[in-house]
């Protein structure tokens, strides 16, 4: 049926923006580059969730939620879910689900868990890294038919990220500058291939939250889901400017019109983000107020 594979990929385009980067088009041979900021982030990321909805042209089609903890042994759990939202339930019911433990030390992975939920179809994708050896441990299971096919690849480079801790290491090693271009490796799809996220301007968009600065980055061409939503066009994100970068937008050009994602909640250690802007749109009318720039006589 048309619609359930239209919502399959929805589902994908969700799962890119607020978790993961699919890839294609790898090269033959892998080179490592490494251009990021020399003064990373100092944001911590443990206790943050943020929320999206996305959208299909004007129709609500999937929510999404991500969250990240901190755990023992100096790691963070990068986690998340999307599934099917608003008129797309009527269709057809999908829930995929992520996470990916990222060693803060190595600024690298440990383990990536996903778990594909799509109508009858049900996958688990396990991608083992150790370290020592250089080897990556890919398992790829069905639990319906208890079958698993287990796969192994060489780790070339050190650090790396994964198809989950991409855009966190980007938020926090990411060169946010006007023209600027963040590059580094990326392990998606049993290869690796450099990514490449570039800062096109700075500006102020208005979100659910008000009015934000924020930076447009485009990533690089190989970042794109496949079938009917492969990437006619654009992929644009707009990450805040400040020292969160958290992820506010992301509009992308399809085969069969436009995917949006819109963050709807945003909160983390010691800060709400809806919270934060109502304290702050406060504080500008009471300086209009007392300065005499608002109301009259």
């Amino acid at each position: 049926m048309l619609i359930g594979k239209l919502l399959k990929k929805v589902i994908a385009f969700t799962v890119l923006v607020t978790l993961c980067l699919s890839t294609k088009g790898y090269p033959e041979t892998f080179e490592p580059v490494y251009r990021v900021s020399k003064k990373p982030s100092s944001y911590d990321f443990d206790g943050e969730e943020l929320k999206f909805r996305l959208y299909w042209t004007i129709f609500h089609v999937a929510d999404s939620v991500s969250k990240v903890k901190r755990i023992d042994g100096g790691k963070l759990k990068f986690w998340g879910r999307a599934s099917t939202a608003g008129v797309a339930s009527w269709f057809r019911k999908i829930s995929d689900e992520g996470y990916s433990v990222w060693s803060e030390e190595l600024s690298t992975p440990l383990k990536t868990y996903l778990y594909q939920h799509e109508g009858d179809y049900q996958r688990i994708k396990v991608y083992t890294y150790d370290l020592k050896r250089r080897i990556v441990k890919y398992e790829k299971i069905n639990p319906k038919k208890k079958k698993v096919q287990i796969k192994y690849v060489k780790i070339p480079t050190v650090p790396f990220e994964d198809i989950v801790s991409a855009v966190y290491y980007f938020r926090r090693y990411g060169i946010f500058k006007v023209g600027e271009e963040t590059v580094f490796p990326l392990f998606a799809g049993g290869k690796f291939q450099n990514v490449r996220f570039k800062v096109v301007k700075r500006e102020k968009i208005d979100t659910l939250f008000g009015k934000l600065e924020a930076y447009r980055v485009i990533p690089s061409n190989n970042l794109s889901p496949e079938g009917a939503f492969k990437r006619k066009g654009k992929v644009v994100f707009w990450f805040t400017a400040d020292e969160r970068h958290i992820p506010v937008k992301a509009v992308a050009e399809v085969a069969i019109g436009s995917v949006s994602a819109v963050l709807v909640s945003a909160k983390g250690r010691g800060f709400d983000l809806r919270k934060e802007c109502e304290e702050r749109k406060k504080k500008a009318l009471i300086e209009k107020v007392l300065t005499g720039e608002f109301g009259g006589e």
